[in-house]
């Protein structure tokens, strides 16, 4: 499909090689936050997804397989891993970039590392650095439940909500597709994600569009919806690290082209009208 700028895959490759030329832009320099640092792995994870989208996006081929050969437009794969971008990029803005107090950020990224970590504290482990690790981690649970209990933010939660966010339970401020509606606008945004949520899932609506795109000109119509999602959610990230340092600014300004690229993608479809 026509992008942007040429192909769609140029434009999510421009998109992509400006996030990493940003992130590269702040090696070596000292966080002015400790928590940001567990920022960069969570922005790895957006690359890695995109990369994985892209290589897809080229064909799948495998001529050492018994009984045939494979040779295929992996779209299901596409979407799927589209989803997990999505929602790593929503992470990274609810953590790490709205915010706007210390006390806000305190208490989203202890509900966050909370919900990743305590689900290991029942892991039944059985060789020596396993039990040794869960021990760590038992510690380091009990001082983030310590942190968050002493922010107003937590204070102010229900006392059932308290009990959740001690136990890993909740750690997104609002429900998913209310996220989509935020990034992906309110007209398209909840319904993409419940799309994209029937190939995560397996449910019979995705079964059957397999079944239907089977031809190439139907797999690439799919796999180019993948594709758009991905330069959105990079327009997106790009935003997202020039809101939290803005002294990267110099960065795309040596790129105009892609500069305006970061512009239409990271709005593209939240422009789209509303409708009641």
């Amino acid at each position: 499909m026509q992008g942007f700028g040429n192909s769609l895959e140029d434009d999510c490759k421009a998109l992509l090689g400006l996030l990493i030329q940003l992130g590269e832009s702040l090696k070596g320099r000292q966080a002015p936050d400790q928590r940001f640092v567990d920022g960069e792995p969570l922005a790895g994870k957006v690359v890695c997804h995109a990369c994985s989208v892209l290589l897809l996006s080229r064909g799948t081929r495998l001529d050492d397989i018994p009984g045939g050969r494979v040779n295929f437009l992996d779209y299901a794969s596409m979407l799927v891993l589209a989803r997990a971008l999505l929602e790593s990029v929503w992470a990274f803005h609810q953590v790490f970039v709205e915010p706007e107090t210390d006390d806000e950020r305190a208490f989203r990224y202890c509900c966050w590392t909370l919900a990743g970590f305590v689900q290991r504290e029942g892991f039944p482990a059985t060789t020596d650095p396993g039990k040794e690790q869960l021990v760590r981690d038992r510690e380091a649970n009990a001082r983030y439940r310590e942190e968050l209990e002493s922010t107003e933010a937590f204070g102010r939660l229900s006392p059932g909500d308290k009990k959740k966010v001690l136990d890993g339970k909740l750690w997104r401020l609002e429900r998913l597709t209310d996220r989509a509606g935020a990034f992906l606008g309110n007209t398209y945004g909840p319904a993409i994600y419940a799309w994209l949520s029937s190939y995560q899932h397996a449910d019979a609506l995705s079964a059957t569009q397999i079944r239907t795109a089977a031809e190439d000109k139907g797999q690439r119509q799919m796999a180019d919806i993948a594709l758009r999602l991905v330069a959105i959610s990079l327009g997106q990230m790009v935003e997202a690290y020039l809101r939290l340092w803005p002294h990267l600014k110099e960065v795309p300004s040596r790129y105009p082209k892609t500069e305006t690229l970061v512009e239409i993608y990271a709005r593209l479809l939240q422009l789209a009208p509303d409708i009641d």
